[in-house]
């Protein structure tokens, strides 16, 4: 999914992000608890602000991180740690806690790097299998004859 595009507005933004996520003005509204007139309002840059209690709806329903929704910093979506393994969200704990932007742009380049580097175990080779000999009379350097090897106790 590419990023979304910077906004002018917080109406702009939920107007945006609503329809990304495919609801209309009423249900938003609804799932929000809030009136649809007063989401309206938002969409539409009447009111600027909304309730705190709406606010927290809106990001809720939309899955969206409050200081996103609010100002539009930092990334977007909230991230669900429960659909990471532990060590996922432990690289994403450690991704975070990195103090700044070249920090993080470091790690990135790093793991990249192991990334395509990183040779998977090769599989064993597939057995081989001997070409027939080609048709006509066997050299008798080759094999001997069964009668000879019965007699020699082989």
């Amino acid at each position: 999914m590419p990023p979304p595009p910077d906004f002018a507005t917080f109406g702009d933004r939920l107007q945006w992000w609503m329809a990304r996520r495919g609801y209309k003005q009423k249900e938003l509204a609804e799932l929000a608890g809030m009136g649809q007139p007063a989401l309206n309002e938002l969409l539409k840059g009447k009111t600027k602000e909304p309730r705190a209690s709406h606010f927290l709806g809106l990001c809720h329903a939309l899955a969206l991180r409050p200081e996103y929704l609010l100002d539009g910093d930092g990334p977007p979506e909230v991230t669900n740690f429960a659909q990471l393994t532990g060590l996922e969200a432990q690289l994403v704990m450690l991704f975070r806690g990195l103090p700044d932007d070249a920090k993080r742009d470091a790690m990135l380049i790093d793991l990249n790097h192991e990334f395509n580097s990183y040779q998977p175990a090769k599989s064993p080779p597939a057995p081989s299998v001997r070409p027939k000999a080609a048709a006509g009379p066997r050299s008798p350097t080759v094999r001997k004859p069964a009668k000879k090897l019965v007699d020699q106790g082989l």
